[in-house]
């Protein structure tokens, strides 16, 4: 099939066929459907945030957690203190 040299084409380095680039045409931002043309990600703020609730996976390094991990190692070296007194 030739391809019209008035398409841009998406040019990603693909991992098969050696590194050569990708030669499927390309969208408004310049990569095709399989390598990030089509999703631009989520742009209302309740979007954004849902998408930010989707991707926490523990929670154990939020600010919270953190600033309560501190808090004990303080109380333990507090309470080491006075046991060796």
């Amino acid at each position: 099939m030739p391809i019209n040299s008035k398409v841009t084409l998406c040019g990603a380095k693909a991992r098969r066929r050696n590194g050569l680039p990708c030669r499927q045409p390309a969208m408004k931002n310049g990569r095709c459907r399989m390598h990030g043309g089509k999703c631009t990600g989520p742009k209302t703020k309740e979007g954004k945030l849902r998408s930010a609730q989707a991707n926490l996976k523990h929670g154990l390094y939020t600010e919270a957690s953190m600033m309560e991990r501190r808090r004990m190692q303080e109380i333990m070296k507090w309470r080491d203190e006075l046991n060796e007194i």
